[in-house]
């Protein structure tokens, strides 16, 4: 049934934004290195109801719960057992390559020395680039490897404070699939670890790049969007759960360099373009209120500790409590917001709002509008006091990204260039001679004026959509030129659209404080985001650099853990007699797949369609879930932890007809 689809409300955004919703079908089952088991007839030692030995007639397949945390806590147990039990000393070093299976350029060093100390570690460079890291003192050593070289036998030297020294091989196999890199200027010298980092809306893997075009790092799975650097040193990405539309995740996920997920955020709404984290930890995130007839409007801030929703933006709300005229009807996709920031200094939370060609700010505790940067002629009169007029030579935003406040209260934005107002599909002709900048405007947010400060792109980075511009610790400008047209011939192509081109490369272009010409790299993949940081301290690009920086031993995370503010869907127990009636059914290829004993429909069904999911066990006890309701496009998730343990096959009633889907599950 996942093939029976239609275009509501909710997915009416165009085929560049459908491709990357396939992508995130892909299943967790490949992103833990695990298989399906086919289990065929036999249901364990479970003793059968005569009445059900229907359940046990036909093959089925074993629909395994991919519980991401117990599995790697198991790799954890896996690892500190063999380093106890064995003899690793700086001679002997226990070397564990992509310790938790989806960060392959990685790996985890053990041993131990005699006495407390400080030791050394230094990743041989290809390019007379070494990474040259210090740990802190412990005679138990647990060192992460980061920057390795993929499909290549990578040199580290070890050496302690007391003098001893040795040189481990350690070999990673396999390379990331990835655009042809290319790069056209590098006048850097050695970074120690600092990379650029990129995530994509396409679905290849999140990368780590150094200034030589090299792959010093890279998930094996598909994460998009945008990216967060916490203050903890983690990295916040989309996760690979499918969201309620065809733009959205079903949360995020907070990882580790070493792949080692260290807790997972799902909400209502899901996940759909950028994140912040706030100064107490809690997320911003990116969302839409399902119960609306608007796409991607919505800023929540969830609650780290325990994902739950404190605080909602509902930005459609914000602009009808000045004009109820504002958004005009089947206006969908009136702001489709693609980035946020909180500007602490002045309480101000910051949208950018795509489709309005504006950035917004309101204030945080009221939820007024502060001041809107954008043309007039995007908005009705009512708006007037709010807007920022430009003086001088000026640009105004347009379908723009990626928004910092700096230091100084200004504000930066990576300014597509192109009108997306009430987008829809025109031919790429029409984008000729548009330009695309990373951009710094200075406000004066009392009188309601701005200047630009500085601006830098032009024509030849034009980018339809996606890109960024971001800071480095040390005060770099990141310019990400993330859709552009690699052949330019295609904008005189007739059948050519902005939704249909897929001729399309990055640039990544790092400008020093005089803003010259570092770096440039072009790769032949779209980048939604680019940020550049030191991979052993990625949290130096959203806090203050450390000085004389000493790195601490890895820290095994035991409390990785799945947070959802879903809410488990109701069930009804069913009677015997009521259970019976699925003994007459049909066959059929409805999924699901199971996150963290969550059970979820992996499909899309018509808007007027009811989904029921009913799980009978063998001894004929049966429970049934409303997944789906008519008239709605709301799914929900069945928490199969609440069940008595034991095996349960899964049956459908879908529009009142009933069906087998030859799965099973075991609680």
């Amino acid at each position: 049934m996942k093939g029976t689809k239609i275009l509501n409300k909710k997915q009416k955004v165009g085929i560049i934004f459908l491709a990357f919703a396939l992508v995130l079908a892909i299943t967790v089952i490949v992103m833990m290195g695990l298989k399906n088991v086919l289990n065929i007839n036999n249901p364990s030692e479970e003793p059968i109801n005569e009445n059900f030995s229907f359940l046990v007639e036909k093959e089925s397949t074993l629909l395994e719960n991919m519980d991401l945390f117990k599995t790697q806590n198991d790799i954890t147990d896996e690892i500190l057992n063999t380093y106890k039990k064995g003899k690793y000393t700086i001679k002997n070093p226990y070397v564990v390559v992509n310790p938790y299976l989806i960060s392959p350029q990685t790996a985890l060093m053990l041993f131990k020395t005699d006495k407390k100390e400080k030791v050394t570690i230094t990743i041989k460079g290809k390019h007379d680039d070494d990474i040259v890291k210090v740990f802190e003192a412990s005679k138990d050593h647990i060192i992460p490897l980061y920057g390795l070289y993929g499909d290549y036998e990578n040199t580290v030297v070890i050496k302690t404070e007391s003098g001893k020294e040795n040189t481990v091989k350690v070999q990673v196999d396999g390379k990331t699939k990835h655009g042809d890199i290319e790069v056209l200027a590098n006048n850097i010298g050695n970074t120690n670890g600092e990379f650029y980092f990129c995530t994509t809306a396409i679905g290849t893997a999140t990368l780590g790049i150094d200034n030589y075009g090299e792959v010093r790092w890279f998930l094996s799975e598909d994460y998009s969007k945008g990216m967060v650097m916490l203050q903890n040193g983690n990295l916040l990405i989309a996760d690979i759960t499918n969201g309620p539309d065809a733009v959205s995740t079903g949360g995020v996920i907070e990882v580790d360099m070493l792949g080692y997920f260290h807790n997972q955020y799902e909400y209502k709404g899901g996940y759909h373009h950028d994140g912040f984290e706030k100064k107490d930890g809690n997320l911003l995130l990116t969302s839409e209120d399902l119960d609306s007839p608007y796409l991607c409007d919505v800023i929540y801030e969830l609650d780290r500790k325990t994902g739950q929703v404190v605080k909602t933006f509902n930005f459609a709300e914000i602009v009808k409590s000045v004009d109820p005229n504002v958004i005009a009807d089947g206006e969908i996709t009136w702001g489709f917001i693609n980035s946020v920031f909180l500007d602490d200094a002045r309480n101000e939370l910051i949208v950018s709002l795509r489709n309005r060609n504006s950035v917004m700010a309101v204030d945080y505790d009221t939820k007024e509008i502060k001041w809107i940067l954008g043309e007039a002629r995007f908005w009705t009169n009512k708006f007037t006091p709010y807007l920022i007029k430009g003086s001088g030579e000026f640009t105004y935003p347009g379908g723009q990204h990626s928004i910092t406040i700096l230091s100084d209260g200004r504000l930066s934005i990576f300014n597509n260039g192109y009108n997306s107002y009430r987008e829809l599909p025109r031919p790429c002709s029409n984008l000729k001679g548009l330009s695309s900048y990373g951009m710094i405007y200075n406000i004066d947010r009392d009188n309601k004026t701005a200047t630009v400060d500085f601006k830098y792109g032009g024509e030849e980075y034009f980018s339809y959509a996606l890109g960024s511009f971001n800071y480095t610790k040390d005060n770099h400008k990141v310019f990400n030129s993330g859709w552009h047209f690699s052949d330019p011939t295609e904008l005189d192509n007739p059948t050519c659209t902005q939704f249909t081109n897929d001729k399309y490369d990055a640039f990544i272009i790092e400008l020093d404080e005089n803003n010259n010409e570092l770096a440039k790299i072009r790769i032949d993949e779209s980048k939604f985001e680019v940020i550049k940081a030191p991979i052993y301290d990625l949290a130096a690009v959203s806090v203050n650099p450390k000085e004389n920086e000493v790195h601490s031993n890895y820290e095994f995370d035991k409390e990785g853990s799945y947070k959802s503010n879903l809410g488990d869907v109701a069930y009804e127990k069913l009677s015997e007699s009521e259970a019976l009636a699925y003994k007459q059914n049909t066959g059929t290829p409805i999924t699901f797949f199971i996150l963290n004993g969550r059970m979820t429909f992996d499909g899309m069904l018509l808007d007027s369609s009811e989904l029921k999911v009913t799980l009978i066990s063998p001894k004929g006890i049966a429970y049934r879930y409303s997944v789906k309701d008519k008239n709605s496009d709301e799914y929900r998730v069945i928490n199969l932890t609440t069940l008595p343990k034991g095996r349960y096959y899964i049956y459908v009633n879908l529009n009142e007809y009933i069906y087998n889907t030859l799965q099973h599950v075991e609680i």
